[in-house]
């Protein structure tokens, strides 16, 4: 008898040893995406970069019990972490069922940021970016998406008829070869994409204006499906291309999609390459020059009300003031990418792509 207590005594505290601990929290806070929790474990905020504020913000969270959730091609076992794991997740603090990700994106406290961990679900975080939340249960499989049904957003589009193949579908280290690449890529004057730029723009009749602007991004936006290029390769697809296959692509994509509807419907575009630490990214900028910026910001503000945007980001170069239109942002005018590293800029001027090194 007294073996067995014994037995039994040793079996509870071995239990006691290697159970997880469930009560998770934040103790200590690295930076604006990383903390520590109380049983030791790393975890990095996937799809938010750190900013100083992401850094207070998550301070403010130390001793509220957290639950992590994996992103599906970042799986981990929740039950199983350690000291040892460094893990990247969604956080949500479970009294409120608040996504820390999502909240640092909503209050401004970061921005979305690309990268490995974001593959197939990027579409589901924004989806509950815009509010906060975010269910804890996880589709078991991820769920294809559906062609866009443009009659159903009253769109309507003739059959889509290829162009002829490409002589250049990829960035060049040398940003003069990436003229000829824009030039085949944002296809604005055929009109497959001129007639989508022109249903959008419809919807904000009149000579181009902020109201266009903000129809374009919008719809576009809502509609993205961020997709990888293939295993080292780089492709940016044709406007039309985008357009056809129901919206879904990576950042250039994006980048040549936006510029082309904004050309296409009397507006001037710039796409830009930036570089940082991190790594790369692209996007688009439409000039306001011609417009009040005080009209600006009140046409935006209007149309993206879930955001508490205080000011818009917009960049003068000469004559032009380039508004920012990086889909990272979530809605015209949001926070620059961080181009540290290299910024290559190319404004459409006068009937062509022009090359400009910021950085």
């Amino acid at each position: 008898m007294k073996k067995i207590l014994i037995y039994i005594c040793v079996l509870i505290l071995v239990v006691v040893m290697i159970w997880p601990e469930q009560n998770l929290k934040i103790a200590s806070v690295v930076d604006g995406n990383t903390v520590e929790l109380n049983n030791g474990t790393t975890v990095h905020l996937i799809g938010v970069n750190s900013t100083n504020e992401g850094k207070i913000e998550l301070e403010g969270l130390m001793g509220k019990s957290l639950l992590l959730v994996p992103d599906k091609t970042a799986f981990f076992n929740p039950d199983l972490i350690d000291k040892t794991s460094t893990v990247y997740a969604y956080a949500v603090v479970e009294d409120d069922n608040v996504c820390i990700n999502a909240s640092l994106l909503k209050n401004r406290y970061s921005n979305l940021e690309e990268n490995s961990y974001l593959n197939d679900s990027l579409n589901s975080f924004r989806k509950y970016a815009e509010s906060g939340r975010r269910a804890l249960t996880p589709e078991p499989t991820p769920t294809p998406k559906p062609v866009i049904d443009y009659q159903e957003e009253e769109i309507y589009l003739d059959p889509y008829i290829p162009s002829s193949e490409r002589k250049h579908s990829a960035w060049y280290n040398d940003g003069s070869m990436n003229l000829e690449m824009l030039e085949e890529a944002c296809d604005f004057n055929l009109p497959y994409t001129k007639k989508f730029a022109n249903e959008l723009a419809a919807r904000s009749p009149g000579s181009f204006n902020p109201g266009q602007i903000c129809e374009i991004f919008a719809y576009c936006y809502k509609k993205w499906s961020y997709v990888n290029d293939p295993a080292d390769v780089e492709y940016v697809a044709r406007a039309s291309e985008t357009i056809h296959g129901s919206l879904i692509g990576d950042c250039d994509d994006y980048a040549v999609l936006m510029a082309s509807c904004i050309l296409a419907v009397g507006g001037r575009a710039c796409i830009n390459t930036g570089y940082n630490s991190s790594g790369g990214h692209a996007f688009t900028e439409v000039d306001i020059s011609n417009f009040d910026e005080n009209e600006v910001y009140s046409v935006i503000c209007k149309y993206f009300p879930e955001y508490n945007i205080q000011n818009l980001n917009y960049r003068i170069d000469g004559q032009h003031k380039w508004l920012n239109l990086d889909w990272q942002t979530q809605y015209p005018g949001g926070k620059y990418y961080d181009c540290s590293y290299k910024w290559d800029s190319y404004p459409y001027e006068k009937g062509k792509w022009v090359w400009k090194k910021l950085r």
